[in-house]
């Protein structure tokens, strides 16, 4: 018999004996808990958003530093460690060793391709890379924009209110015609970051870097990133310089993904081309490294301005597409300094919250996130 307040769930598992490895991962996820709770707690008393935003900003960057700084000063370790112990268990794996030989292969003829040069990978290279990912990764949705087809996935779109496809023509004329702008600017901008990079001291090497450093430069790349593009984007969005800048990137407040680069010069550069660089910058990566996470970045990046959570997407875009609808929340890439600075409050609150994780079925979010609270309330 059940009582009350007791679950079913409860007494069916009650006298089953855990193992040792379970016990331990109860452990570890409790302390793990312990630590972010505690850690959130001492950020918001430090953070106090409200009260003081200037030395807000200037604490987490300092934080931001610091976390930084030591996992760079770290990685040669945990790389080390990961060779030693980890690689051993996948090395004899015919998958293990032919994608290393062909990924070396490839990068070898884009190196030729170059001419070894340094300046010429990153400079030229880059905007190939990025140019290219960018086009191939907005054919689908500029499709759906432009078409209304296929009803299968046009029906996944976030606002079907707003811009639904097809598309004004209007709007995607304008769009279009600031492409070659951004473009342009990007590339001078890049010519101009590469050198810094270069006196940095990113390796532009023949060999490419082990998975391992790969694996670990990542969350430095994606922690600059955040940084970057949060503070920038805050910046951006005080009166003054909202109403002269970025309110232009604010016009579509149901983005479509072609419009993600749809801003002013100077914010492309501030909040576009930057905020990926500051990675780099601090662990001195690999060029090939630096594409890598780039691509990742541009998927992001046409993702969140897409207007569409399709099924299986492992980037939801309910997070920034929120902030398109409601401008004054959801100002990071990854939401990591949102939460800890408490301007994702509103976003929490919403329906769109609920709706941001992958949609492992066909039934949009949409739909199946309503069913779901009236299931509740009928409980």
């Amino acid at each position: 018999m059940v009582h009350k307040g007791q679950s079913l769930k409860s007494n069916l598992f009650r006298g089953r004996k855990t193992t040792t490895s379970q016990q331990c991962g109860k452990a570890y996820y409790n302390c793990y808990r312990t630590i972010f709770d505690g850690v959130e707690r001492l950020l918001a008393i430090m953070f106090n958003n409200q009260s003081h935003p200037r030395l807000t900003a200037t604490l987490a960057a300092i934080v931001v530093g610091l976390v930084l700084a030591v996992w760079t000063a770290v990685s040669p370790m945990l790389v080390a460690f990961l060779k030693e112990n980890v690689e051993p268990l996948v090395a004899n794996t015919s998958l293990w060793s032919n994608s290393g030989t062909f990924c070396q292969n490839q990068w070898e003829k884009v190196y030729d391709w170059y001419g070894g040069n340094a300046y010429l990978l990153g400079t030229l290279g880059s905007t190939n890379v990025y140019g290219l990912t960018f086009a191939v990764l907005n054919s689908l949705f500029l499709y759906m924009d432009i078409t209304g087809r296929p009803a299968a996935l046009v029906k996944y779109k976030i606002q079907p209110g707003v811009n639904a496809p097809p598309v004004e023509p209007a709007i995607l004329r304008k769009v279009a015609l600031q492409l070659p702008i951004t473009a342009l600017v990007t590339f001078v901008a890049i010519c101009l970051a590469w050198p810094i990079l270069m006196w940095r001291g990113c390796d532009y090497g023949r060999e490419l870097p082990s998975f391992w450093n790969v694996l670990v430069d990542f969350p430095a790349l994606m922690l600059g990133e955040e940084a970057g593009f949060y503070f920038s984007h805050r910046i951006l969005h005080h009166p003054y310089l909202y109403k002269r800048i970025h309110k232009k990137h604010h016009e579509l407040t149901a983005p479509i993904s072609i419009a993600a680069p749809y801003a002013y010069p100077i914010e492309n550069v501030f909040s576009g081309v930057l905020p990926p660089l500051l990675g780099p910058l601090v662990t001195g990566c690999h060029v090939s490294t630096i594409w890598l996470f780039g691509c990742y970045g541009l998927y992001i990046t046409v993702t969140d301005h897409s207007g569409y959570d399709l099924p299986f997407n492992f980037r939801s875009p309910e997070f920034h597409d929120f902030h398109h609808s409601k401008f004054n929340s959801n100002f990071g890439v990854y939401g990591l300094l949102d939460r800890l600075l408490r301007t994702d409050t509103a976003y929490r609150q919403s329906k769109a919250a609920a709706r941001h994780r992958t949609l492992n079925g066909i039934t949009p979010l949409s739909n199946s996130v309503k069913k779901f609270k009236r299931d509740k309330k009928l409980k």
